[in-house]
């Protein structure tokens, strides 16, 4: 089972297979660190309070807590585990199994570690460092005061540093000295007077043949011990290391010095320790020859992570090592045979110098790094009693099938691991502004040289803040641009090896702007068949100037995706730049509009514009396929509209993504691509097509219930448009500004507008249905039942016709509300239920989560609660985030059924949110719900819940409530 929370550092929790921290206020993850440091303990308000508050106990305890606690509950609620949080007179008992909280698992692997350390140390100290990883900086970081201060030292001393002396003993006694000295490292440095690390440290630098420096750490710390703790402790160390030194003295017999070069060791050198120690287990005491290689796109520090690993193991190579970089295989030889004493002069030709250089080394087992090196396999047999490590731009698999070499790729870092790295190399700068180390590590796209060149730029202009420097810092332009630029120099020389068809592939990426690129859009970008791009694409990620990911799409670094765009501008003809351009938006307007025929086949289609040569859009199987791609292609396609030159496809994209968004929840997205619609529509000098997006735009923004929004949207469409003779278009302002008008006493008017835009709207199926079917909405409204059926059913009728299932389903829904007020409950059952699979069929959460509302309020009217919750739980989960009506109808319900339960804890936390909801979107309905939670905390008790206090006096800008 995966550890769903984590204490041993801030608190944290699992949503959707990732840890969040800002999950909720810092008090809210105080109060679950208690109850998870407690699990399955009852702990009282009291309790809770000297743990949480402990500085200065609020004014009013028992609500304060309350509110954290249904902050908890919703957290919990999100991870999707199983649990039961239980308000139980006056205290809180969480009830979890203990194997989801990363404190009980890190005593649970310590514990089987212990159990197995005496007969097998290597999986002891798998099992402890696995233990260790689970350890943050700090524990319970979330909670302050005394109390949190004495169980924060006892945990570091009664399992951290424990748990360290057991895996440090265990490395001591595998002889993995290397990594004693990591992980003594790792430990914090106010734990270094700890005679027992100090002991580790001094057994680790013997086992490393490091003698001098082990004296000079003896002699370092035995002062701070006799200066700073006095407790005589230091005749420990003074008797270890006498020991220590006369076993390393009978050990250390002489031997012929071999060569001996590696350029210096970077001062810093953050993240890899996987990639690092697979490393490290290649050349274990005892072990083969290795051929080695490593490859990565150029600025991942691929020379770095060499460099500091052939230093990290050079004491396991006595007979000497070596390094070499940008030179070709003879350069290698010679100067090795030179190293050796051995005169070259006489020795003329390449095979005869390999065939010495063999004869030389075969006594010996050298380390030979060799670093963008050419002509590296005639070498191989001359160094075949060595471990070579072999670090290329290019992926070397002639080396991996050949001579069966253990290759292994350098990825990006972490972005943590990268700020880290900017971090250390500036200090005090960086310290008093993680935010914007934060944003310049995003930025570097996980490059150590990108990093590195962010840096150097800082540290060079000490008197400019780092705020100051990130908008030079974040535009990849001006990276690429800065001289003695260590970054394009690598990039060039990949890019000059290529051959011309890879080296215009290359630079065709420049052309789009998302970092994941897919194949047939690749295909589209060259105008070539999808299966000979593909071919070209997985020649350059051999090449590693892109990657691939799932889903046949390819991903190019920012950077290098700026320098192709370099590239395209300097190399490649403007009348191709075009030409690739327009085959970009042809990909997507006619991939787009399969789509949108394949969903929204019954409305007119988006006027296409012409498919160009070597273009293959994409096809779709079904409405589930449709869905798939917009999730996953939603940010290129945002992309591609913003950053396009070309209006006209803009404009066209835009209206038929901006549906498909829409139908599947990706609310940012229609905003995006609808203004970005708009404004090419504008400019694109097409006043139909304007007036059309704002007035869609318009609609989305009212079924968000942003009204004052779409109003605005809906006078500028009606400006642009003017007295023009379109009827559907009219028709569509007419009704969207009918749907502006809200409530019963609206009723009146709105129909007014509908029935004339339904006159104007005579022949155009698609825009007479939803006209129809909002009279009947509006006239239920009214309590005007019998013209609402009538509306209603001719509204579903069309849409059956026409296919319009999603439509339809809204339609039933709506029947189900008029069967249900004219007491057929049977009806609005069966109707609900229909609803449901139109609405799983067209993937539309919000209006499954609507069918379940009514489907829920019937069940609790038939006296059955159990159903009632199940149905409100669920639709709860669907519209979260997508609807707030629906969020707040969900809640209300909840709060009924959880007073009537006897939950009223539970019943006010419900009724809070939906007044919340129907409050943020001017919703009558939160009067109701304000009265509500009245009554119900008159009859709970006298604490008024939190959300009331804080609102009270400014609850709705309209007066509605005083």
């Amino acid at each position: 089972m995966e550890i769903a929370f984590r204490i041993l550092g801030r608190t944290r929790v699992r949503v959707d297979g990732e840890f969040v921290a800002d999950w909720g206020k810092p008090k809210a993850r105080a109060v679950l660190a208690v109850l998870l440091l407690n699990a399955g303990n009852a702990i009282s308000v009291n309790t809770i309070a000297e743990w949480v508050w402990a500085d200065r106990r609020p004014a009013n305890l028992h609500s304060t807590v309350q509110t954290a606690i249904t902050s908890v509950r919703a957290a919990l609620q999100r991870t999707g585990v199983r649990f039961a949080l239980r308000n139980e007179d006056r205290s809180y008992r969480l009830e979890i199994d203990p194997s989801l909280i990363d404190l009980h698992v890190f005593r649970k692997l310590v514990y089987r570690a212990r159990a197995i350390g005496g007969t097998d140390h290597q999986a002891a100290c798998e099992l402890v460092e696995q233990a260790l990883e689970l350890w943050g900086d700090e524990p319970l970081a979330d909670l302050e005061g005394e109390l949190a201060a004495r169980r924060r030292e006892h945990l570091v001393r009664s399992y951290y540093l424990s748990a360290s002396h057991a895996l440090l003993y265990g490395l001591g006694k595998l002889g993995e000295y290397a990594r004693m000295l990591d992980h003594l490292d790792e430990i914090p440095p106010e734990h270094d007077l700890e005679i027992l690390l100090a002991k580790h440290r001094l057994t680790a630098l013997y086992g490393l043949r490091r003698a001098q420096e082990a004296l000079s750490y003896l002699v370092r710390i035995r002062r701070r011990i006799v200066t700073e703790i006095g407790d005589g402790s230091e005749a420990e160390l003074n008797s270890l290391h006498e020991r220590l030194r006369i076993r390393h003295e009978q050990s250390n017999a002489t031997r012929s010095a071999g060569p001996r070069y590696l350029p210096h060791d970077v001062d810093v050198f953050v993240g890899r320790e996987d990639l690092l120690a697979e490393l490290d287990s290649l050349v274990a005491p005892g072990s083969a020859p290795r051929l080695i290689t490593l490859d990565g796109q150029p600025g991942m520090g691929k020379t770095a992570l060499a460099v500091h690993w052939a230093h990290r193991v050079q004491r396991r190579f006595p007979d000497g090592y070596w390094f070499a970089s940008h030179v070709d295989g003879g350069e290698v030889v010679a100067d090795l045979l030179v190293a050796l004493g051995v005169p070259i002069e006489p020795i003329q030709s390449m095979p005869a110098r390999v065939a010495r250089l063999r004869e030389e080394l075969a006594p010996r087992r050298m380390l030979v790094v060799l670093d963008d090196v050419t002509g590296v396999e005639p070498l191989l047999p001359a160094l075949s009693t060595s471990v070579v490590l072999v670090a290329s731009r290019a992926r070397m698999s002639d080396l991996v099938l050949r001579h069966r070499a253990r290759a292994f790729t350098v990825l990006p870092l972490g972005n943590e691991e990268i700020a880290r790295l900017l971090t250390t190399l500036l200090g005090d700068r960086a310290v008093v502004a993680p935010d914007v180390v934060a944003h310049l590590a995003t930025r570097a796209g996980g490059m150590p040289l990108v990093m590195r060149l962010m840096a150097e730029q800082i540290a060079a202009q000490p008197d400019r803040s780092l705020a100051d420097l990130v908008p030079m810092l974040s535009d990849g332009r001006t990276l690429l641009s800065l001289q003695d630029n260590g970054i394009r120099v690598q990039f060039e020389l990949s890019y000059r090896a290529l051959n011309p068809a890879q080296a215009r592939l290359f630079r065709l990426f420049g052309l789009h702007p998302s970092h994941e690129v897919p194949l047939p859009v690749v295909a589209a970008l060259a105008g070539l068949p999808v299966d000979q791009a593909r071919v070209l694409a997985d020649e350059l990620v051999w090449k590693r100037l892109v990657d691939t990911v799932d889903g046949g799409r390819y991903r190019t670094h920012d950077l290098l995706r700026e320098y192709a765009a370099d590239r395209l501008a300097q190399d490649e003809p403007e009348q191709e730049r075009e030409a690739a351009a327009v085959r970009l938006m042809s990909w997507y307007l006619h991939t787009v509009n399969n789509a949108d025929r394949l969903v929204f086949g019954y409305r007119d289609e988006v006027p296409m514009l012409p498919l160009p040569d070597g273009v293959h859009p994409e096809e779709f199987a079904g409405e589930d396929d449709v869905a798939r791609w917009i999730a996953k292609d939603k940010a290129s396609i945002v992309g591609v509209l913003r950053g396009s030159p070309q209006p006209g496809y803009v404009w066209r994209i835009a209206n038929g993504a901006g549906e498909l968004f829409a139908r599947y929840g990706h609310y940012e997205e229609v905003v995006a691509v609808m203004t970005a619609g708009a404004e090419a529509a504008r400019i694109n000098g097409d006043v139909h097509a304007e007036t059309d997006t704002n007035s869609n735009l318009a609609h989305f923004f009212i079924e968000r219930h942003d009204y004052a929004a779409a109003e605005r949207l809906l006078e500028r469409a009606q400006r642009v448009f003017g007295d023009r003779d379109d009827p559907e278009t009219l028709a569509v302002l007419l009704r969207n500004k009918a749907d502006c008008l809200r409530g019963a006493s609206n009723v009146p008017r709105a129909l007014e507008l509908y029935q004339e835009a339904l006159a104007l709207a005579e022949g155009f199926e698609d825009t007479r249905s939803g006209i129809l079917h909002r009279m009947g909405a509006a006239c239920r409204v009214g309590g005007r039942l019998e013209e609402a059926a009538v509306h209603l059913v001719q509204g579903r009728l069309i849409r059956q016709r026409t296919g319009d299932y999603k439509g339809e389903a809204d339609s039933l829904v709506e029947l189900s509300w008029l069967a249900r007020e004219s007491g057929d409950d049977f009806s609005a059952r069966t109707n609900c239920h229909e609803a449901l699979a139109r609405y799983t069929q067209a993937h539309h959460q919000p209006g499954r989560a609507a069918a379940m509302i009514l489907l829920g309020l019937i069940a609790r009217d038939n006296d059955d609660p159990a159903l009632a919750l199940t149905y409100a739980t669920d639709a709860l989960e669907l519209c979260t985030g997508l609807d707030r009506e629906l969020e707040a109808r969900a809640h209300d319900l909840l709060g009924q059924l959880a007073w009537k339960a006897g939950e009223h804890d539970t019943s006010i936390e419900h009724l809070e949110q939906a007044y919340r909801a129907f409050r943020d979107i001017g919703d009558d309905r939160a009067r109701s719900v304000a009265a509500q939670l009245d009554e119900h905390v008159a009859q709970s008790g006298p604490v008024l819940p939190s959300s009331r206090v804080e609102g009270s006096g400014a609850w709705f800008e309209t007066g509605l409530l005083e």
